[in-house]
């Protein structure tokens, strides 16, 4: 009989003790947003909201949205004279350019650079009248090197880019054709995607 009394004063016990301790109770670390999680990111219902997608992902919302700015037949045209720079390997490292190669070359830029800085100003509006257009922009990419061929260096790629967009079914647009142009002395974002290729 003493045995039967004292079970449930013990179990009584030991559950306030828990109780006290805090350890059933006490309340955890709420969880953040998955890293993956994009906050910039717009429904690209017309061609300036492509723009400022893309420049987000450059800018650090990762190579997800950056890739999603293109369609799946995307073709990139560098300007003729980085393809000769190149010297024989040009043909090989520009032709035939598709959104694959363009995600390749992106995100081993991603990889190396430790802050990327992207500006865009119209030279073109474009007439988004239509499901077809082209805006003609002239960009400014300043890359901080953490690592690669440049690390610890700041540089500056420009130049001129005619960007021809397409809207959907959806109604959201996208780029799928980039036609790189020289417009300073410096390099263009189309040389920089030369380099990382691959």
């Amino acid at each position: 009989m003493i045995v039967r009394r004292a079970l449930p004063v013990l179990v009584l016990g030991a559950a306030a003790a828990l109780l006290a301790s805090g350890c059933i109770l006490s309340p955890r670390e709420p969880d953040g947003p998955p890293d993956e999680v994009p906050t910039d990111w717009q429904m690209p219902i017309n061609t300036s909201i492509v723009l400022s997608n893309l420049k987000a992902a450059f800018e650090g919302e990762g190579p997800s949205n950056y890739r999603d700015c293109y369609t799946d037949s995307f073709r990139f045209h560098v300007d003729p004279q980085d393809s000769l720079d190149a010297g024989q390997e040009g043909y090989d490292r520009y032709a035939n350019w598709t959104r694959d190669d363009e995600e390749h070359a992106a995100n081993g830029i991603f990889g190396d650079a430790a802050s990327i800085t992207v500006s865009f100003t119209n030279y073109q509006e474009p007439d988004e009248l239509q499901d077809y257009t082209y805006r003609i922009e002239d960009y400014s990419l300043v890359v901080a090197w953490q690592s690669g061929a440049h690390a610890s260096e700041e540089i500056t790629y420009e130049g001129r880019a005619t960007l021809h967009m397409r809207r959907d079914g959806t109604g959201s647009w996208a780029i799928y054709r980039w036609v790189d142009r020289r417009a300073t002395a410096n390099a263009t974002w189309g040389f920089l995607r030369g380099e990382y290729r691959g």
